[in-house]
């Protein structure tokens, strides 16, 4: 009826079972590791794969790790797809409704941004700085 409580050298015999299952996949901890890192447009990214020592046995690790905080709007409208169906994936339904807002807007306000960034683009060949600045300001407004 009552259980026995474990002692601290029970617990730690549970953690070596737990490991020594790990080990005896590998013959042993796995020491051939490889290890990527890059980044793309939806983040960046980190890849681990682990070997056994005889190659039969691998173990791979992908993380990818995204900022979500203003990055949305310098990669367009495939990116913001591509996060939208990312999230969807994941799960994620209240980023995947922010991102679903920022592509009707994007898609919405496209003529209106892309007449303004020539604009901007030719008062800066003038030297005009000022007509600059009001134009990045409007252009912020359209694309948040």
């Amino acid at each position: 009826m009552f259980r026995r409580r474990k002692n601290i050298n029970d617990i730690f015999g549970d953690f070596d079972a737990i490991f020594g299952q790990f080990e005896s996949m590998f013959g042993g901890m796995p020491n051939d590791s490889k290890n990527e890192k890059g980044n793309d447009e939806l983040g960046d990214w980190t890849k681990e794969t682990y070997s056994s020592p005889d190659g039969s046995i691998y173990i791979t690790n992908f993380v990818r790790t995204n900022s979500s905080h203003g990055t949305n709007k310098s990669f367009g409208l495939n990116a913001l797809k591509k996060k939208l169906q990312m999230a969807i994936e994941d799960e994620n339904f209240e980023e995947a409704v922010k991102l679903r807002d920022e592509i009707k807007n994007y898609e919405t306000n496209q003529d209106s941004i892309n007449k303004l960034e020539f604009e901007l683009k030719k008062s800066i060949e003038e030297q005009n700085f000022e007509k600059s600045i009001e134009i990045r300001d409007e252009l912020k407004k359209l694309k948040s």
